[in-house]
């Protein structure tokens, strides 16, 4: 199974993107910035392809179960130069500590994503369901400011709140 993670924006303190399953958008992401010189805890990952890997966190792992996630918290495995890089819920910089937050909804004026339980539930039973090996393809598409010249179709959807079986044209 390929995740796609594209960032797009660089609001304030957080990195915003989309992540697409299959090339259908799935939900939205927030991380650290991106930065060339590593701050432990303050820096997106680098971007580039990673292996995930379904495992249970000593750190999430009992508080998730006891909000009815689970015990399974995917894994960023092999990411040069960090450890524990993991796919979580959260809505902003300070909740990533270098990890990736998935929420349904992005606040365009802030660094803060919503919905962020719900989205981490349904990302999961996607992952859960699949019998291939998991990889996260994490790519940088932020132009100078931070705007995009024309957003993809499912980032398009993603922040317009259209759902897959609508039509939009030139796609």
């Amino acid at each position: 199974m390929d995740i796609e993670l594209r960032r797009f924006a660089a609001v304030g303190d957080a990195t915003i993107g989309t992540l697409t399953i299959g090339g259908e958008y799935t939900c939205f992401t927030l991380e650290d910035v991106i930065r060339d010189k590593k701050i432990y805890g303050k820096t997106a990952i680098p971007a580039g392809s990673y292996p995930v890997i379904l495992c249970e966190s000593p750190r999430f792992s009992n508080k998730y179960e006891k909000q009815g996630l689970g015990r399974i918290v995917p894994l960023l495995d092999g990411v040069p130069g960090y450890t524990g890089v993991r796919i979580h819920v959260g809505n902003v910089a300070e909740h990533t500590h270098g990890c990736l937050l998935v929420g349904d909804y992005w606040d365009k004026k802030s660094a803060k994503i919503g919905g962020s339980v719900a989205a981490f539930k349904r990302l999961m039973k996607v992952l859960n369901a699949s019998t291939d090996k998991i990889r996260i393809t994490i790519r940088n598409d932020i132009t100078k400011g931070g705007a995009l010249q024309q957003p993809s179709k499912p980032l398009f959807e993603g922040i317009y709140g259209y759902t897959r079986r609508c039509e939009v044209a030139n796609w």
